[in-house]
């Protein structure tokens, strides 16, 4: 057994047990629990880990277990942490035998004393092992003490003196310099101390500030006015006329440290102007709602599987399956400025919107399907047979060229100009873009709910039989 910095991570310590297995079963072991519940730890694929305040994963155990050896490694820093809260100090016993060929050399006896370790050692050369006479043989015992170290539990972390980051919150119209203001709630001020910085003096960050989080939707809840970690953290957030992303000076410094220095790199001088809907609710106590392009979809889309289930019997926008479904309650949308990532968002939308439309009640209601007629040709006749005139379809029909020919799930080719203009987002950055899309498919929703539900209490119109095919 050996304690050393490992390679793999040099900022942690771990204290390992190794050992050659040579039976033909695999070996066990046992962690107290008492160990694992001081650090409220969960398994993972490699051994345990736990959250620290800021809800990151630290790796506690690492274990690999197998038929011929063995090795079990503790984070040492956790591990003298427990110890000293518990009052206890590990006892290690150390019993390790190597052999090789080796020319015969007399017996060596050596001893160490000490008042933590003790341990004896002897090599010897001895025929009768076979292939490999020369034998080695360590064996000991050894305290590892209790120590109050730089790993805290979350509940410890918390309370320890916490360490504030400056921000830039304006920029000196006289000589052009940023002005920063560190996000110490206590260094505020309020409406009744004028004599320091306002708490609510709103920080401007780019977008790309939310791309950790948006990646980790197991993690980390993203939405248009809140970010949460699990239920360790959050902070109230808002997307200003220029695309920045808000926060409040006093809502940074309820961030763990560890999360400040990230939002610190993606800091930006003001620009633009505060949502109308915020500043209203914020600073005129008055009701106001603010844009959530994405909610607002969420619940155009289950308005009308709603109003279709209604009218036919089965809802026209199904239940999606996980994977999608996680994808698209999660949905976040670009958080940065290359083109590629408008990708990822726009495949979810087409999932949802186009590949979740139901063409089976169509199918029913519409007395058949042509030969070829897919969904949203079905969708262009159901409507139509509702008496649209505004080509509600549209939107789903420019998605679902874009997603073909756009160079998002094919290689793009001649034809994604054409299909980016269809979209309505030719020259526009990946996030106005996203947001395009998005109002133009709840607009499109929205339309086709009032479009069913003025006729739903009366009869069905007779199914056209022209038939036409998707575009």
């Amino acid at each position: 057994m050996t304690t050393g910095e490992d390679p793999a991570q040099p900022d942690l310590f771990f204290f390992t047990a190794v050992r050659e297995h040579h039976r033909r079963v695999d070996p066990t072991y046992e962690i107290t629990p008492t160990f694992l519940w001081y650090w409220d730890a969960f398994p993972t694929t490699t051994g345990w880990s736990y959250l620290n305040a800021a809800g990151r994963d630290v790796e506690l155990i690492r274990t690999d277990v197998g038929m011929d050896s063995w090795r079990i490694q503790v984070a040492a820093l956790e591990l003298r942490t427990f110890l000293a809260n518990a009052g206890r100090d590990l006892l290690v016993q150390v019993d390790y035998t190597t052999t090789i060929d080796h020319e015969d050399f007399e017996r060596v006896d050596n001893q160490f004393r000490s008042n933590t370790a003790i341990f004896d050692w002897v090599a010897l050369h001895h025929g009768d092992i076979g292939g490999r006479p020369a034998f080695s043989n360590v064996m000991g015992k050894y305290l590892i003490a209790g120590l109050r170290t730089s790993r805290l539990r979350r509940s410890e972390e918390r309370g320890e003196s916490q360490t504030y980051a400056e921000f830039i919150y304006d920029v000196d119209p006289g000589n052009g310099n940023m002005l920063t203001h560190v996000c110490d709630p206590r260094q505020l001020g309020d409406y009744n101390d004028n004599s320091k910085l306002h708490q609510l003096t709103p920080v401007y960050f780019a977008r790309e500030v939310l791309g950790r989080y948006a990646d980790e939707p197991s993690r980390y809840r993203v939405t248009a006015s809140r970010l949460e970690c699990l239920d360790l953290w959050g902070i109230d957030i808002s997307t200003n006329t220029a695309g920045l992303i808000e926060v409040y000076l006093c809502e940074l410094g309820s961030l763990p440290a560890t999360e400040q220095s990230h939002w610190v790199a993606h800091n930006v001088p003001p620009e633009g102007q505060m949502e109308e809907g915020r500043f209203r609710r914020d600073f005129l106590n008055q009701a106001a709602s603010s844009p959530d392009p994405v909610g607002e979809l969420h619940r155009a889309r289950s308005r009308a599987a709603e109003a279709t289930q209604t009218l036919i019997g089965s809802p026209l926008w199904t239940a999606l399956d996980p994977q999608t479904r996680e994808e698209f309650d999660h949905l976040v949308g670009p958080t940065t400025r290359d083109s590629s990532s408008l990708g990822p968002a726009i495949l979810t939308l087409a999932k949802a919107m186009v590949d979740g439309i139901d063409p089976a009640p169509l199918k029913t209601f519409l007395g058949g399907a042509a030969s070829g007629e897919r969904s949203l040709a079905l969708l262009v006749r159901f409507l139509e047979n509702l008496g649209d005139t505004e080509d509600a379809v549209e939107p789903f029909k420019a998605l679902q060229t874009y997603r073909s020919a756009g160079g998002v799930a094919h290689l793009g080719g001649a034809k994604a100009a054409g299909a980016r203009e269809r979209l309505g987002i030719d020259g526009l950055s990946p996030w106005p873009s996203f947001v395009h899309v998005v109002e133009q498919l709840t607009g499109a929703l929205n339309h086709i709910s009032e479009l069913v539900a003025a006729v739903s209490a009366e009869p069905a119109a007779p199914p056209s039989s022209s038939a036409s095919s998707e575009e």
